[in-house]
């Protein structure tokens, strides 16, 4: 994602800064997709792995990234990382 545009987008409840997933936290997110063990905030639980990811620290939440575009919709965030 162009920097650039990453400056323009916040979180939509809290307004708070976000940054894209590393390779790492994306593949830990992917694996756990997998398993079937990510669920949103609207309680569906997520199918398909993501292309990518923003995180929102401050909310220890992840809008998700699909076919190159961010979803940043409240419903679609998952926690990250995830609770035991």
């Amino acid at each position: 994602m162009e920097e650039t545009l990453l400056e323009l987008l916040c979180a939509p409840v809290s307004h708070a800064a976000l940054r894209v997933a590393s390779a790492v936290e994306l593949g830990q997110i992917n694996s756990q997709i997998r398993q079937r063990l990510v669920r949103n905030r609207d309680g569906a639980t997520l199918d398909l792995e993501l292309d990518g990811s923003l995180v929102c620290e401050s909310e220890s939440t992840c809008y998700p990234i699909r076919d190159g575009l961010p979803v940043l919709i409240s419903g679609e965030a998952f926690d990250w990382p995830q609770k035991s």
